[in-house]
């Protein structure tokens, strides 16, 4: 699987692009930025998605839990805590 950084726009953090399985994963790292950085990233990230075989994947400290009822019409989640502590949020558009 091969990474490419891509260029979002608005966002602050870097994106990458990889597929897996037919799936178009979009990735972003918020882990070590602070309010509202994340929130900011997941929104421009979020635009990206466009069909049901692409998934934002965020990597934060924690999951962001004031983000999901803003997007929980359009979105849906799973989460995953990682070795580190951090948290992976994959999202993707509901059915």
């Amino acid at each position: 699987m091969k990474k490419e950084q891509i260029d979002v726009t608005g966002a602050t953090l870097p994106f990458f692009r990889y597929e897996e399985n037919g799936i178009t994963y979009y990735e972003f790292d918020s882990s070590e930025s602070e309010l509202p950085v994340p929130m900011v990233n997941a929104l421009r990230g979020l635009e990206l998605l466009k069909d049901r075989n692409e998934r934002l994947k965020m990597i934060n400290m924690q999951e962001p839990t004031g983000l999901y009822p803003s997007i929980a019409e359009r979105f849906s989640w799973s989460t995953e805590v990682l070795e580190d502590g951090n948290v992976s949020i994959l999202f993707c558009i509901r059915e």
